[in-house]
């Protein structure tokens, strides 16, 4: 790459923040332009763990000292890459340019009898949620992933109903094994949460507030068509996260966090990762090898993401989805296990329920070549330890 004057990065959430801040860090000398339509992001993760709790946990992310922060909502980008257009008429030029700008939430086609309709995206969302919310309030969840689930739980522990709309018989489905699923639906109906499984508008009954988690759109509508997408219109890219153009790399390009989605390697049939850790992996590695100047080194992070529901745990590291073998490893009755997946006989990721420190020591194996991760064989082993595994592994 010739010496760059000028990087800019379009969203300031975690993965581009954590990009700004690895560059800068590893020496970077370019003009580094940070562009979010919004003043202060926030981390999105504590906001709807602590959703209804006594106090809102809202994690502003700061800027890294040495960064220029424009507030204004890119509206076209020039197909090179290299001339940006903001809602205010202003118009950045760049030599480099990195594109994190995340997803946004998506709303019920449907009306929802009852209260006002909210998705929770950034603070200012989940304080609408709170002010609209009084004691004892009957709320209710549209959605079955992580955000429906966190939401809920948080609703049930601060002494309100909740009902739970899912889309089929159980919640995670297509992100989770259906054990872990099962179990965690389980788990928070115990604690009060209502779930209507299967269900449709004609189910619908009206609530004092409704939470809309239905997941989310990436934003590329003003990204140039000739970029490379997937069919629900994330930005395919490389190993090295660079943006392809009719599949072939971009030179000065890349794309990061949910809004990117692998094209190539062991991950690219697992779709986007959309992972609050792979975003910050990302934007830390890109980074730093932009400012090095080494732009053909590929991404091999393990990538993981976590949710915290109540005193629940939920994790997941490396391929959970569309692999060959998956094997429950643990005692379901007690909350506590995973389900560990293989492909072509390696292991190739884990899900973990209520055991972090198996989950570290899966992340740990994943990131090892497959001769020295178990086998299904070893999986099917009731006292497997992947602590244990490890362990022997460094003696």
């Amino acid at each position: 790459m010739n010496r760059m004057e000028t990087l800019a990065i379009i969203g300031a959430g975690l993965a581009g923040t954590e990009c700004a801040r690895a560059y800068v860090g590893g020496g970077g000398t370019a003009e580094v332009i940070l562009i979010d339509p919004r003043p202060v992001p926030s981390e999105l993760p504590p906001l709807s763990k602590t959703l209804f709790a006594d106090k809102l946990d809202h994690v502003p992310l700061l800027r890294p000292d040495g960064i220029r922060l424009v507030e204004g909502e890119v509206t076209r980008v020039e197909a090179d890459g290299r001339g940006l257009h903001l809602d205010d008429g202003q118009r950045i030029d760049c030599d480099a340019l990195v594109v994190a700008a995340g997803m946004r939430a998506r709303r019920p086609q449907t009306e929802l009898p009852g209260g006002p309709v909210h998705t929770i995206r950034s603070a200012d969302d989940a304080e609408a949620i709170r002010a609209a919310t009084g004691d004892n309030a009957d709320i209710g969840v549209l959605g079955s992933g992580y955000l429906a689930l966190e939401a809920a739980r948080s609703a049930a522990d601060a002494g309100h109903r909740v009902t739970v709309y899912l889309r089929g018989d159980r919640p995670l489905i297509g992100r989770h094994h259906e054990a872990i699923g099962r179990a965690l639906m389980n788990r928070h109906a115990e604690a009060g949460v209502n779930f209507l499984l299967d269900a449709d508008p004609s189910d619908y009954t009206a609530h004092d507030v409704w939470i809309a988690a239905i997941g989310g759109a990436p934003l590329t509508t003003t990204l140039p068509e000739e970029w490379d997408r997937d069919g629900s219109g994330h930005l395919l890219v490389d190993r090295s996260l660079r943006l392809t153009i009719d599949g072939q790399p971009a030179d000065n390009a890349w794309a990061i966090g949910d809004i990117a989605h692998l094209a190539s390697g062991p991950l690219a049939d697992a779709g986007p990762m959309e992972s609050e850790a792979a975003a910050a992996s990302q934007g830390t590695w890109l980074g730093e090898q932009v400012a090095a100047g080494s732009t053909d080194a590929e991404w091999d992070d393990v990538p993981w993401h976590w949710s915290f529901q109540g005193p629940e745990r939920v994790f997941a590291a490396g391929r959970v989805t569309g692999t060959d073998t998956a094997i429950v490893s643990g005692d379901q009755q007690s909350g506590r296990f995973q389900v560990l997946h293989f492909h072509d006989g390696a292991l190739c990721g884990a899900e973990t329920l209520n055991q972090p420190p198996a989950h570290n020591a899966a992340r740990k194996l994943l990131a090892l070549p497959a001769a020295d991760r178990p086998t299904p064989a070893d999986a099917a082993d009731a006292l497997l330890d992947l602590r244990a595994w490890v362990r022997r592994l460094r003696s």
